[in-house]
């Protein structure tokens, strides 16, 4: 549009001064894109004079607001760290994004800060939104044109009209370019990982191993919460495709700053309603180093007199090359199976990054459908926790007197 003017829209101005460019920062963004772009396209907006704008949330919720990074004719660089990373907030919340098909996580770190951007901008005149859908994404195109906002949003898709695939538009930059343009996309985007993705993002995990490496800890923690929510589904973990695929250097390095960081035992437990409708508690019950916490729970374990179980099988992994889940877990209630509702809860061990979380209306319905046996069994452990860091603090205390 900008180098082949026959290609352009009649509805831009000759000099683009209609034309604004919205980018929202997730945070998570490979640093070899941000390259490209400033290398590349910023050149073109500012020979143009082409207005940028850059965005990204504030917080977590849409009343956090938005920030706008920059709002400029002549860029020379990106902030592709943004405000409130998304990662920050998966990291809070010991979660990761989820394989979907509402891409939750794009609305809210991408769709959000430009929506609000865009009612800031233009109140209630109508505007043409162009996006960049190719010509395979008829689904999204067909869920994107519903948001119409009474028609004051005019949506377009200019490449999709030209009949462009993904690998057209690949092609186009190299002709222009020079450059193979690798996707955008966060580094732990779980769509990275479908067949056609996964060889691209492989090799960056490779090239860019401490970009790389705090992703592979937060899902290390999202994993010891909730043994089924590997990256790209259950029992399918970014580490182990890593593993099987021969790109360690992350790994080793996640590993190494674990090590160095406080762990937690947290107690886990999840309320369900349905299949796939639960409350979560998570509580953090005993905080200090790697070897500590995982010692602590051992000795919780032979207090309770109820064994730590690891290696078991994950529910809905694939049945050949599916991980196994390797955290050690004290029990004290499976889900069941079919009856609904039915509980869940557990002891574990992570890096203590996952903050303490519940509704406020969790505490009343746990106690609800709690029977005697299980509150048996957690008056227990809550005794043995106790002893334990008792034994922990008078340890410490002997220690610092010698």
């Amino acid at each position: 549009m900008l180098t082949d003017p026959p290609a352009r829209p009649d509805t831009i101005a000759s000099d683009f001064s209609n034309l604004v460019v919205v980018i929202a920062q997730t945070g998570d963004e490979w640093s070899t894109t941000g390259r490209l772009v400033q290398h590349y396209i910023l050149p073109l907006l500012r020979k143009h004079n082409i207005r940028l704008v850059e965005v990204a949330r504030k917080g977590p919720t849409k009343k956090d607001g938005i920030a706008v990074l920059q709002d400029t004719r002549q860029p020379y660089r990106l902030h592709l760290d943004g405000v409130y990373k998304l990662s920050r907030e998966n990291r809070v919340t010991g979660t990761m994004p989820q394989l979907g098909g509402v891409r939750k996580c794009s609305q809210k770190a991408k769709g959000a800060p430009q929506d609000a951007w865009r009612a800031n901008e233009f109140g209630d005149r109508p505007y043409i939104h162009a996006i960049g859908f190719n010509v395979h994404e008829g689904t999204r195109i067909t869920r994107d044109s519903a948001y119409s906002m009474g028609g004051q949003r005019i949506p377009t898709y200019p490449i999709y009209d030209w009949g462009w695939s993904r690998q057209d538009c690949l092609d186009y930059l190299y002709r222009k370019l020079g450059v193979a343009w690798p996707k955008s996309c966060c580094r732990h985007c779980p769509y990275a990982g479908n067949k056609s993705g996964w060889p691209e993002q492989l090799a960056r995990f490779a090239a860019l191993p401490t970009e790389a490496a705090q992703h592979i800890i937060d899902e290390y923690v999202c994993l010891a919460l909730n043994p089924r929510s590997g990256l790209f589904g259950p029992g399918k973990s970014l580490i182990t495709r890593l593993r099987r695929d021969q790109v360690t250097e992350p790994i080793a390095l996640a590993v190494n700053r674990m090590k160095t960081m406080p762990w937690a035992i947290y107690r886990v437990r999840r309320l369900y309603y349905a299949p796939a409708n639960a409350a979560r508690s998570v509580d953090s019950v005993l905080l200090g180093g790697h070897r500590t916490v995982n010692t602590a729970l051992t000795e919780v374990s032979r207090l309770v007199d109820i064994s730590l179980t690891k290696n078991e099988e994950i529910a809905g992994a694939p049945t050949r090359d599916g991980d196994r889940d390797t955290h050690p877990r004290l029990w004290l209630r499976r889900r069941g199976d079919g009856t609904y509702p039915t509980q869940e809860e557990f002891y574990t061990v992570a890096p203590a990054q996952a903050q303490d979380k519940e509704l406020d209306s969790f505490a009343d319905a746990w106690t609800d459908h709690t029977d005697e046996p299980l509150a048996w069994l957690e008056r227990r452990v809550d005794t043995a926790v106790a002893v334990v860091q008792q034994a922990l603090i008078e340890g410490q205390c002997r220690s610092n007197a010698a």
